[in-house]
């Protein structure tokens, strides 16, 4: 039986080197251990975004209460994103539409759910500078 808490590190791990390497970061992304002892931490934040990795077995769709949990992290204080992903299916971010398009109303109803290749583009593309205020 596979340990669920080494299984989710694992993944977290996974999604910190990828985005090491697909940014180029020079100050490498590092998982927020003290998430297990304080219930509004995320995973990882990569400027002002608050990163909420989830790994699990049988699906498709994000478990609501996933999303609800990356909100409360990120709650006044940064931009939420949530990476999952299931066996046999790629990595998907869900974010919300304000992210992408900043005409749209600011609130977390309206999401989207992203390929990884798509949201590594937005954050090249319109979060430069939170790459940046990690890199400091």
């Amino acid at each position: 039986m596979t340990n669920s808490r080494n299984k989710g590190a694992a993944f977290e791990r996974e999604i910190a080197n990828s985005l090491n390497k697909e940014l180029n970061l020079t100050k490498p992304l590092k998982r927020i251990l003290e998430q297990t002892r304080e219930k509004f931490l995320p995973d990882l934040i990569l400027g002002n975004w608050y990163l909420e990795c989830k790994r699990y077995g049988q699906g498709n769709e994000p478990v609501e209460k996933w999303w609800l949990q990356v909100l409360d992290s990120a709650k006044d204080r940064g931009l939420p994103a949530l990476i999952y992903k299931f066996n046999n299916r790629p990595i998907k971010v869900r974010v919300p539409l304000y992210t992408i398009n900043t005409n749209l109303e600011k609130n977390n109803h309206n999401t989207c759910d992203l390929s990884w290749s798509d949201f590594i583009f937005i954050l090249k593309t319109l979060y430069s500078e939170d790459i940046e205020s990690h890199q400091k």
